[in-house]
């Protein structure tokens, strides 16, 4: 009994010595983080003011692969709100919308985990000599019981932002700097045509191998029905990450085939779309130049890119000879 007496004593004590630190400790807690990216202002606007970019980068969005996420309202800018759901403890359950945009300069956001967890944030761009001056901050208001959690608050939050920080200067750094001048991009129709093609789910990791087994699946099927290829592989992009590929890849085809297991015949409508040629590897910084040229230019991208393997790479061992179409639906 003594023994409770004291410990219960004890507990009151520390409910105690913690209020009253409370009572000298502010409700209103600010953390902030700054890095210097070398890259256009406007580059690193883009790729935060588009919360679909933030897996590229962000230490919450690539915690955990099986994360589900959502996201309403327009492709960026004010109004997106970027919804998930984790069972990883440091993600869980939350929101995020994008309050407010003043291109380059400056985004601001709401963090919502539920109705009585709300912080306002955002993220500064100023340039420097060095090169964009990248700030990222959240406020928070703790209630009084919670108060004393702030001491750790900057410590704890700081270091996820500068993992995000330093993951976001590494992946804009490495996009390309080229400009509408040097990349020529074409507005087209495409013609109808027929095609084999199957649904594939992968990941990053996987992708290549994956993508040229499902090709050598294709062609068998289409030796196996009688028709032939008039036209070069190509693969539908639904969703790219490291975590996770969805895609289609598909040949086309001289006259309309049969539904075979996984594989589906169809056909692909013309549709408007704008087109760069592209050589090499590595074809995600040209992805990011259409999405950039969209912009500057003002054309609404109206669908899931694909890219069309003009070079054969078993044929061509030179890797900058490699030439892809790149395409995206268009308005």
């Amino acid at each position: 009994m003594n023994i409770l007496k004291k410990i219960g004593i004890g507990l009151l004590i520390l409910i105690a010595i913690l209020a009253l630190v409370s009572a000298f400790l502010s409700s209103k807690i600010h953390v902030e983080r700054s890095i210097v990216i070398n890259a256009p202002a406007k580059t690193v606007f883009n790729q935060v003011n588009n919360f679909k970019n933030w897996i590229n980068w962000s230490y919450w969005d690539r915690l955990d692969p099986n994360m589900k996420s959502t996201f309403e309202g327009p492709e960026s800018g004010v109004g997106s709100i970027h919804r998930w759901e984790s069972d990883h403890d440091e993600v869980g359950k939350g929101s995020m919308t994008i309050t407010g945009a003043t291109e380059p300069n400056e985004i601001m956001t709401s963090l919502a985990f539920g109705e009585d967890w709300v912080s306002p944030g955002g993220w500064f761009f100023e340039d420097s000599p060095e090169g964009v001056k990248t700030t990222m901050f959240m406020d928070m208001t703790m209630p009084f019981y919670a108060r004393i959690m702030g001491l750790f608050m900057d410590g704890i939050l700081g270091k996820n932002f500068d993992a995000s920080l330093s993951n976001l200067k590494t992946y804009t750094e490495g996009l390309p700097k080229e400009t509408a001048a040097s990349w020529n991009v074409e507005t087209i129709t495409t013609t109808p045509v027929q095609v084999m093609s199957m649904n594939v789910t992968t990941t990053g990791k996987d992708f290549s191998a994956k993508l040229g087994s499902s090709f050598d699946q294709l062609n068998a099927a289409i030796a196996k029905q009688g028709l032939k290829q008039t036209g070069s592989n190509y693969a539908i992009y639904y969703k790219w990450s490291m975590d996770s590929v969805i895609m289609e890849p598909g040949i086309v085809v001289d006259k309309p085939g049969k539904n075979e297991g996984d594989i589906k015949a169809s056909e692909m409508k013309a549709i408007k779309a704008i087109r760069v040629d592209f050589y090499g590897e590595g074809t995600e910084k040209a992805h990011y130049f259409m999405d950039e040229w969209a912009k500057q230019n003002k054309v609404t991208i109206s669908g899931e890119p694909w890219e069309e393997y003009v070079t054969d790479a078993k044929s061509e061992p030179d890797t900058a000879k490699w030439l892809t179409r790149i395409y995206y639906p268009v308005e």
